[in-house]
């Protein structure tokens, strides 16, 4: 009997003894996959984030690269300005390309990080990209303008242009523009032309009440006189209607001109100075005249 009774609790014992191996053999597979998950979390949440900032890179990278080249700048120069924008927003690899003519700019921006708990299952490091296009677009609509307007030709970047040298743009209107329509007088056309922010904003094809006459008052000059040096927002024409008073423009694009000088005393006056091309906020779709606007397009 004493026997059979050992036997019997050493039977018990391997069985205790085989559960309590099971039952750790559970805990650490419960272990494994808790760091699995914890790992799946903690880690995806910080490379989501990764993720988000070399998106954020890219973007950045793309709409810097693409405004260089609004301004005419050569690929040196975009590159410059693509790995300033990205090495300051996180990036650790660039790469970029020109495309569609030289109006878009394509970047890709990759950091790699360290992980926390990924290592585990075999994953101590991880790689974060984002993908960012950016395109010009000349402007169809734009505010901040010079009430002038200056016809549509040819004109060619950086060549010196003098305008209004004895060129009517219709009888009675030198091409100053009158914004409201209303009563334009010498004060008011001085006004806006100190203050481009008056002009509210215009689009290709609509029409521009003119303001008639000369109106080269002292005001008027002085005001002129505050721009040379500096460069402006144009109205392109490529229509116009009436006379005098009623004269208007149809609004074909927008240029940027930069003043050198002006003469607007005696018989010759004239205004002088070059086109340039410039990137600013307004809506794409115009003609392009050399002021575009840039926008992500990926």
């Amino acid at each position: 009997m004493d026997t059979c009774h050992r036997h019997g609790q050493n039977r018990a014992g391997e069985q205790w003894g085989n559960e309590r191996g099971a039952t750790l053999v559970w805990a650490v597979l419960a272990l494994l996959v808790l760091l699995a998950m914890l790992a799946l979390v903690l880690d995806g949440s910080y490379a989501y984030g990764q993720r988000r900032r070399m998106q954020n890179a890219a973007d950045a990278a793309a709409l810097a690269g693409a405004r260089i080249l609004g301004l005419n700048g050569n690929d040196t120069q975009v590159g410059i300005a693509v790995d300033q924008y990205a090495l300051s927003n996180g990036a650790d690899e660039v790469s970029w390309s020109i495309l569609n003519g030289r109006t878009t700019v394509r970047v890709t921006a990759a950091c790699t990080f360290t992980t926390f708990f990924a290592g585990i299952i075999g994953r101590p490091q991880m790689t974060a990209s984002g993908l960012g296009e950016a395109s010009l677009e000349y402007l169809s609509r734009a505010d901040n303008l010079l009430p002038m307007a200056i016809e549509d030709r040819p004109w060619v970047f950086e060549q010196i242009y003098e305008l209004w040298n004895d060129d009517l743009t219709q009888p009675g209107n030198f091409g100053w523009l009158d914004w409201d329509g209303v009563s334009p007088n010498a004060a008011e056309l001085a006004d806006n032309i100190a203050n481009p922010g008056n002009s509210g904003e215009w689009g290709v094809g609509d029409w521009v009440p003119g303001c008639p006459g000369e109106n080269v008052s002292g005001n008027v000059r002085s005001a002129v006189g505050g721009w040379v040096g500096h460069h402006v927002t144009v109205i392109i024409y490529d229509t116009l209607q009436q006379t005098g008073q009623n004269t208007s423009y149809r609004i074909a694009g927008f240029a940027e001109f930069f003043m050198h000088g002006y003469d607007l005393t005696g018989g010759d006056k004239r205004v002088w100075g070059h086109f340039v091309r410039w990137v600013e906020p307004g809506q794409g779709g115009g003609p392009n005249h050399g002021v575009s606007s840039v926008r992500l397009t990926q």
